[in-house]
């Protein structure tokens, strides 16, 4: 054993058992909270929510894989996943390295422990250690983060062979919750699939070309915000924005305008009642010539007045907007 600010013979990062962990006084607990807790509870959870996104994408790998769907991925990846939470979280938030432990936050070291299910595997030498838990639903798209320290009294007694515990119903209720049931961004694809699994299929069985995947999905699911990840999983490519420009002109026979970012785009979208599109999406709406006087919404490109076009209705070229 090493010896701590808590005397000899305890571990880094552990206290002695109390008589009743959950009621016994733990400075160092509070002094980990208070510094995981400085951006605030809405920025907490805006940065927690990037982590987990980003870590389960890079899981999933779409842009090699054209996966989307976490339940399918192996076991083995799916184990990697809690390695991968842990490195972003150290980057989003600059936590230390621990000598020991994972981290090292507000000068105390702080293991951290990832689970999809909220069953943390607690190894020997975690035990009596603060811990940064972690857990989050890819099906849900809802995550949790708090902390606790590991004492022995909140663990099961059975062990799995490698001698690890889990905590039980007691003892989960003894983590000082940071984020409860909060919401990370969602896997877009897998939502778009569970809406309309056919279409979903048809766009990757569309074609052996990304680019014909991309044009596919954007003819396909129009009045949809896409996201970048959502683009390079189709693709099976990197440079998203090369995609959707050549979608663009493929498209544009059909009369389907994708807008972006750009400013000339987002003036366009707005007059045409679309909601905002956020740096790094793209939206595809099929457009028409507006009639004069049309009270419906309608956007004025290069001189003419444009507004959704109805279904079924026939297709007339879309306009070129300038400085696209």
């Amino acid at each position: 054993m090493q010896e701590s600010l808590f005397g000899q013979g305890v571990g880094i990062g552990q206290i002695p058992e109390a008589a009743d962990p959950s009621q016994a006084s733990d400075p160092v607990l509070d002094t980990v909270i208070r510094e995981i807790s400085k951006p605030g509870r809405s920025a907490l959870e805006q940065r927690f929510a990037r982590v987990f996104r980003a870590s389960i994408d890079e899981v999933l790998d779409g842009r090699r894989t054209m996966r989307f769907d976490f339940s399918k991925v192996s076991p083995v990846e799916k184990s990697y996943l809690g390695a991968k939470v842990e490195i972003l979280a150290r980057e989003e938030f600059g936590y230390g390295h621990g000598s020991v432990l994972d981290y090292l936050i507000g000068g105390h070291e702080v293991d951290a422990k990832f689970s999809a299910t909220g069953d943390w595997m607690i190894a020997p030498r975690n035990v009596g250690c603060l811990l940064l838990v972690m857990k989050a639903s890819e099906e849900l798209s809802i995550f949790s983060v708090g902390v606790v320290r590991a004492h022995d009294s909140l663990l099961r007694p059975g062990a799995t062979r490698d001698s690890k515990r889990s905590f039980h119903a007691s003892g989960k209720g003894s983590i000082r919750w940071l984020v409860e049931d909060a919401p990370y961004p969602q896997n877009q694809v897998m939502q778009l699939y569970r809406r309309d699994p056919e279409a979903i299929q048809a766009i990757f069985a569309s074609s052996k070309s990304g680019q014909k995947r991309v044009n596919e999905l954007f003819r396909r699911l129009q009045g949809v915000h896409v996201n970048r990840t959502t683009i390079q999983t189709v693709a099976a490519q990197e440079d998203s924005s090369k995609r959707v420009r050549d979608a663009r002109a493929a498209l544009r026979e059909d009369g389907i305008l994708i807008l972006g970012y750009h400013r000339r785009h987002r003036v366009i979208a707005e007059a045409l009642e679309i909601d905002p599109i956020a740096q790094g999406q793209w939206v595809a709406v099929r457009v028409y010539p507006a009639e004069p006087d049309s009270p419906v919404p309608q956007a004025i490109i290069n001189g003419t007045p444009y507004r959704l076009a109805a279904d079924g209705e026939h297709k007339k070229s879309a306009p070129v907007i300038p400085n696209e």
